[in-house]
């Protein structure tokens, strides 16, 4: 999901980011005939068919309109990153047929604003495919109805919408996603030798499904290599951090509770709260003797996996949970192919300090984190 709200710029407003269309030529510019599996096809929520007006458009070889809708462009490396993936998706969309593909969205996360946006798209005829980050589970059902019953394809991205008419959802699994960090620190602890006494788990949303099953995988992957591993707390009571994600509550969260329970010397994080993780371990010059693990990435973050301070960090890889529905929306429109599972889990990215198999090092981490800051 999308959790580095702290970083949100002040700017408000919809943002439209031009320049993420594919940039080389089309090979499909011709005309072109949509399979009947495109025109009509049998969904388990029902039968969709495309609105004859796209149909018209493929036909004649004009550009599709393929729009990945987010619910915050101006997050940093979220924003940034899915509108890489944005341009990736559609330079590979262009192979299949002609596209022209827009990142858009609230600068900030604007559920109004957002909502919006997508009925005026949706009602001047600019989608002929959508790929959504809807704000919360099933938060956007009605208008995700409302794009497919006007023959829109309509795939979500990083948050689901199960409950309606959507084609595929492209995200982590968030339990494989925690069970990967916790394994990963685990063996991380085993091969330095470290001592942990408890280890303690923390969010900065701990009642939400997501964290919850990040923190369940980590437990999970953490006593897969120390069985007897000793926990705080578990899944359902993780420790808050501070409902703005910002690095201040972290402080002011996490500071008092290391120094009221010097047995944990192990705290992951759900989220990016593991910066202020980091930076409460520094101040109370705990390095060397408690560790921190946890999710998303900036230069702080990964300034601490080189200082050793964290363990593990999970880059959730937005780029690529752009990228896959973007192809995927050519793919339906030129072929009528669906994904045969509508879960479409991505693997999660994994940075280390010297990295190694399945993993990122500090410094790779830092080349796709340079790349998601322009």
């Amino acid at each position: 999901m999308s959790f580095l709200r702290s970083h949100m710029l002040a700017m408000a407003g919809v943002a439209f980011i031009a320049g993420v269309s594919g940039t080389g030529p089309s090979a499909y510019a011709a005309e072109k005939t949509v399979p009947e599996a495109a025109k009509t096809h049998q969904m388990p929520w029902g039968e969709f068919k495309l609105a004859p007006r796209i149909v018209k458009k493929i036909e004649a070889g004009e550009k599709v309109n393929i729009i990945v809708d987010i619910e915050g462009t101006g997050i940093p490396i979220q924003g940034a990153e899915m509108r890489i993936g944005t341009k990736k998706g559609c330079d590979a969309a262009n192979k299949e047929l002609s596209a022209e593909c827009r990142l858009v969205g609230p600068v900030n996360p604007d559920t109004t604003k957002q909502l919006a946006e997508l009925e005026t798209l949706l009602n001047s005829g600019q989608v002929d495919c959508l790929a959504l980050q809807p704000p919360l589970p099933n938060q956007f059902t009605g208008i995700i109805n409302k794009y497919a019953a006007a023959g829109i394809p309509v795939f979500t991205l990083n948050i689901d919408a199960p409950k309606a008419k959507r084609f595929a959802f492209y995200a982590l699994n968030e339990v494989q996603a925690g069970t990967i960090n916790g394994e990963a620190t685990a063996k991380l602890i085993k091969e330095k030798g470290i001592k942990v006494d408890q280890i303690a788990m923390g969010s900065g949303a701990p009642d939400q499904p997501w964290a919850q099953s990040r923190m369940e995988g980590f437990m999970a992957g953490y006593k897969s290599v120390f069985p007897d591993a000793k926990f705080f707390n578990d899944a359902k009571s993780g420790i808050p951090t501070g409902k703005n994600f910002t690095t201040q509550e972290v402080l002011n969260s996490v500071t008092p509770f290391l120094t009221a329970h010097p047995d944990v010397t192990l705290f992951f994080h759900t989220d990016q709260g593991v910066e202020g993780v980091g930076n409460v371990i520094r101040n109370l010059k705990l390095n060397g003797k408690v560790f921190t693990s946890g999710f998303n990435v900036s230069g702080a973050i990964l300034d601490a996996i080189a200082d050793g301070t964290t363990l593990v960090t999970i880059d959730q890889g937005f780029d690529n949970q752009a990228q896959a529905p973007v192809e995927q929306c050519a793919k339906y429109l030129a072929t009528g192919e669906t994904p045969a599972d509508p879960l479409q889990y991505l693997r999660p990215i994994v940075i280390t300090k010297a990295g190694g198999q399945d993993e990122l090092s500090v410094e790779a981490g830092r080349e796709r984190l340079k790349a998601a800051s322009h």
